[in-house]
Parts: structure tokens; C-alpha cells; sequence
């Protein structure tokens, strides 16, 4: 049997997580988190009577405790690493909206349970931090962002002395074609092909999300920014390509769902039957691909620009978008004033090296000067 904690249980990844470990044999659900949704996460506890469970936004711990019975009640980012300690777990599934859950994935690292890993923040901000502990440790990490587990997957058993580049796909958002000016908040919340949650959907919007998707691959795989390339593929089928030294392009491609790299990291090497439909292959009409255009999308290239820098400068990169789409998303800013406030707050920020407090504050820091 294996047993499994879900940080971020309410969310998307979480719940498409719940439902894809619900068909799978000898899997059980042990632990679960979640940051404020006490009523979603009340119901799967009584469906699924984990050991434990936590809610990291301590105002509705009370709310939370009084319903759950004999599960162990956990709050607080403090509550996480409680959970994971007091439950025997063999994996970790992170799927928190923002990098809240950092501590907790250390400490499961430490104690060798396998990750999937879903919150790319993770890696943006903590990469070298977590990736170390990952290969001291001999930790098993798997990706559960459909490009990276489509490159981990056309990456499994090669050489990485034989890849030329890594290529992650991205739809190109509901503006691919549109112009970005003077658009409306429910144009940028309606993304042509995925259903997610509202941050990740405007970081898609602005193509800052693929951004981040880089500097995850960086940290994933070991390879330079000069190897990590972008193409636009509206159709959403190729999740990602790996081009070897004599040419050779692998992909993996299926339907656009992501309860298949959920699975896919919960069971690999191994390949079990799974709910998302089969994609016919026959059927696809045509699959395109085309440069992104940067000048248009300019937050693709501020995410180049910071994993090139390096030390501390993508987790700033990460928090000033993750406070200016907050605004935008709270009517305060525009669409278009996005990658400008991220881009100022990168001309003030010197990048440092250190511990995880460093980061931390410089994420704070960063926050911070994304409000000013």
C-alpha cells in the first residue's frame, strides 16, 4: 500500500489528484492540506478519513477541528511539518498554489518519502536549495506539470549527454491572436484549453507561467537557459519535445488532461490504465508550433533574463508577478502594467546567495516592492 499526503487538496491538482488516486489500487490518502478552503477540505476528510489533516490559514482551524472527528488537526505552515511527521507516509503530493508549503517538502525530502511536485514555485524560488537535498538524498522527484512530465517521460533511461534541447510547448493563452490592450478581466480568465485556478490562468495569459516553467526545467533536468526553448502550440496535445544531438525530436503527446501526468507520477515507471480519454491520433487534425513573440508577451523574457542572473533573482521574479496579478485580480492595476511592475522591481533588486531565509526574504522583500 502506498500512502500519500496531498498538500493543496482543494485546488485543481489536489482534486483531480483525490480522484485519480481513488481508482487506483493499494494507494491510500493519509494526510491532507489545504490553505483556506476548510469547507471543501471538511468533505474530502469525511469521504476519504485521512489520519491527519491541516489548514494553514490558522482563522479557520477552530471551524476545521470541530468536524473532524478523530483525525489528527493540524494548522499553520508550522501544521504541514506536524502532519508530515505524524503520519507514515511514502509520497508527497505538493499542489499549493504559491511556495507556503516549502518546509514541508524539505522535511519530507529529509525523510526520503517520494515527491510530486505540481507547485513550480517550489523550484523557481528554492531550486538549487531543493534539487541539492534531492541528489544527497537519493529522494525521488517527479514532476507533475504535464510539459515537465512530458520531458521527464522522453527523458527517461537517455543520456543527458545526448540532449541537445529541451522543448516545452505552451497554448499561448487566451490572447495568442488577440490584442493584450484594454482587455477585460473575464477575457483573461478564460483560457481556451485548461481549467485552473485564477493565478496560474492569468500567468498563462501572460505567458509568465511558461516563464516559470523554465526555470522549473532548469533546476529539473540540470540544463542551461540556451537549452530550454518555447514554442506556441495552440492544440495542447504535444505537452513537450526533447531533441537529441543527431536530431532526433521525441514527444510525448495525449489529451489535454491533467489527471495523466498526476497518475503518471504517482505510478512510474510504471503505466496503469487511466480515466482521460485516449487520444486518436488520426482525428488530430493538424499539430502547429510557432516561435512566441516576446515583445508582445514580455514576462516570457523576464524569466530568461532571471534564471540567467540566477542567486535570488527568479524567487523575485516569482513574487512580484505573484503580488501584481493579486492586484490585477483585485482591480487595482490594468492587464498591460503586469510585466512593468515586475521588471521595475527586478532594476532595484541585488541578487544574493544563502540559505532558505535568504530567499525568504527576498521574496519578501520583493512582495513588498511590487505594492509600492
Amino acid at each position: 500500500m502506498k500512502r500519500v499526503i496531498i498538500l493543496g487538496s482543494t485546488g485543481s491538482i489536489g482534486c483531480n489528484a483525490i480522484d485519480v488516486i481513488s481508482r487506483l489500487e493499494n494507494y491510500s490518502i493519509v494526510g491532507l492540506a489545504a490553505y483556506g478552503n476548510y469547507q471543501r477540505l471538511t468533505e474530502q476528510a469525511k469521504k476519504l478519513r485521512p489520519q491527519a489533516v491541516t489548514i494553514i490559514n490558522q482563522k479557520f482551524y477552530k471551524k476545521l477541528n470541530a468536524q473532524m472527528g478523530r483525525a489528527l488537526t493540524f494548522s499553520g505552515e508550522g501544521g504541514v511539518r506536524e502532519m508530515i511527521d505524524a503520519v507514515k507516509a511514502d509520497t508527497l503530493i505538493c499542489a499549493l498554489a504559491s511556495s507556503l508549503g516549502i518546509r514541508g517538502v524539505i522535511q519530507a525530502i529529509e525523510k526520503k518519502m517520494e515527491i510530486c511536485l505540481a507547485t513550480k514555485e517550489i523550484l523557481v524560488n528554492f531550486g538549487h536549495l531543493i534539487m541539492g537535498k534531492v541528489k544527497k538524498l537519493g529522494v525521488r522527484l517527479i514532476p507533475i506539470d504535464s510539459e515537465h512530465s512530458a520531458v521527464y517521460q522522453c527523458l527517461e533511461g537517455r543520456n543527458m549527454n545526448d540532449v541537445l534541447n529541451i522543448i516545452l510547448t505552451a497554448s499561448g493563452g487566451p490572447f495568442l491572436k488577440k490584442s493584450i490592450r484594454n482587455v477585460r478581466k473575464e477575457e483573461v480568465l478564460r483560457h481556451p484549453v485548461w481549467k485552473m485556478g485564477k493565478k496560474i490562468t492569468v500567468d498563462s495569459a501572460t505567458m509568465m507561467n511558461k516563464g516559470l516553467e523554465v526555470i522549473e526545467a532548469h533546476h529539473l533536468f540540470d540544463v542551461p537557459a540556451n537549452m530550454i526553448q518555447v514554442v506556441i502550440h495552440p492544440e495542447a496535445i504535444c505537452h513537450s519535445l526533447v531533441q537529441f544531438k543527431d536530431g532526433t525530436l521525441l514527444a510525448q503527446l495525449s489529451t489535454p488532461d491533467m489527471k495523466l501526468p498526476i497518475q503518471y507520477a504517482l505510478t512510474a515507471p510504471h503505466r496503469l490504465p487511466s480515466s482521460t480519454p485516449y487520444l486518436d491520433i488520426a482525428r488530430v487534425k493538424s499539430l502547429t508550433f510557432t516561435v512566441p513573440n516576446v515583445r508582445k508577451f514580455p514576462c516570457l523574457r523576464l524569466a530568461y533574463e532571471a534564471l540567467e542572473i540566477g542567486k535570488t533573482m527568479p524567487a523575485v521574479v516569482n513574487a512580484a508577478n505573484e503580488e501584481a496579478v493579486r492586484l490585477f485580480l483585485e482591480d487595482k492595476i490594468v492587464f498591460s502594467k503586469i510585466a512593468g511592475i515586475i521588471e521595475g522591481v527586478m532594476n532595484k533588486h541585488q541578487p544574493l546567495d544563502g540559505n532558505l531565509d535568504c530567499y525568504l526574504e527576498a521574496i519578501s522583500w520583493a512582495k513588498s516592492q511590487a505594492k509600492a
